[in-house]
């Protein structure tokens, strides 16, 4: 009876410990379904970001990001080399702009997002996630064309298993 009750309590222990929404991610999911497509673990104040080529003056953007402790998405910074649409034109609040070897840079931002919607480019626009170095395209991902939301989760141990292509150091 002994061997029953600790073999239903270790049972237990293990299925709290793999259900339990413990892992603080960003995910890559697809726009429509939901359904996560990639992934990286971040703690909140852990940078990332996502790069692109601006699809009308053809030029770099280098947009940076930070997850908060609500599990918000904060964008602290952009680079560009060109302004255009969809550029900003110059700061407000308490933000700063700077040029720099022929880079415009927006910084001290503190913009925040629940979610970053993102239709991935068909032709020019090579979209990439940058974390800790590291660039992966979305189109490791996702299709080209598809519409990509980028979101904050806490995850148990099964969802990361299954979570779909792990980016990042793991």
């Amino acid at each position: 009876m002994k061997r029953i009750i600790a073999i239903l309590v270790i049972v237990t222990v293990l299925v709290i410990a793999v259900s339990y929404p413990f892992l603080s991610v960003v995910v890559a999911e697809e726009g429509e379904s939901g359904r996560p497509l990639a992934f990286f673990l971040n703690k909140p104040g852990e940078k990332f970001s996502i790069k692109y080529i601006h699809s009308i003056h053809r030029t770099p953007v280098l947009e940076t990001y930070l997850t908060n402790k609500n599990g918000e998405i904060v964008q602290t910074e952009m680079r560009f080399e060109e302004f255009g649409v969809g550029m900003p034109s110059g700061p407000s609040g308490n933000e700063t702009f700077t040029q720099k070897d022929g880079t415009y840079i927006l910084a001290n931002m503190n913009r925040t997002f629940s979610s970053i919607d993102i239709r991935v480019g068909q032709v020019v626009a090579d979209h990439r996630l940058i974390i800790d170095g590291e660039e992966y395209p979305f189109s490791s991902f996702s299709g080209k064309g598809s519409w990509v939301r980028i979101e904050t989760k806490k995850w148990n141990i099964w969802k990361w298993m299954i979570g779909g292509k792990r980016l990042g150091k793991q």
